[in-house]
């Protein structure tokens, strides 16, 4: 089976954010724009997670690659575009991250999952993408008109 890792990265993505938003208090009471986004982030890692059972060829896989960089990239400037209830971009970080105190609005570990998970995403689906020709073999033997 095709991308089977990549798959299962946007899999446990997808949970990972289906989790913080049903468990982080926080997140709603305090940033809902944000919850939206990550809802959003969801959306599209079930979309793509879709999407890579009818098509994988390197296009696809390399799409799936750029958008975990993506989401990597917005997960960190948003410790220092977070809201302002944590204080600096250092405090704001440490409540991501689950350091120092604990709070029990938020489950801690599952920020920095997703993070890891999103840059294995990325580091797949490049790998993936290297395995693939240019085309889905459905699609080279389909007759151009």
């Amino acid at each position: 089976m095709k991308g089977v890792l990549t798959k299962a990265f946007l899999l446990v993505a997808f949970l990972l954010q289906l989790a913080i938003l049903a468990t982080d208090k926080n997140i709603w009471r305090d940033a809902p724009t944000h919850a939206y986004g990550l809802a959003v982030f969801a959306i599209i890692d079930l979309a793509l997670f879709g999407f890579l059972f009818m098509r994988t060829n390197r296009q696809t896989f390399l799409l799936v690659s750029a958008w975990g960089l993506i989401q990597a990239l917005v997960m960190l400037a948003d410790i220092f575009n977070g809201p302002s209830t944590y204080g600096t971009p250092t405090q704001f970080a440490t409540y991501l991250f689950g350091l120092g105190y604990y709070d029990s609005n938020h489950i801690a570990f599952l920020f920095p999952a997703l993070f890891v998970v999103t840059i294995l995403l990325a580091l797949s689906a490049v790998i993936e993408s290297r395995s693939q020709k240019g085309m889905a073999p459905e699609a080279a033997s389909t007759p151009q008109s």
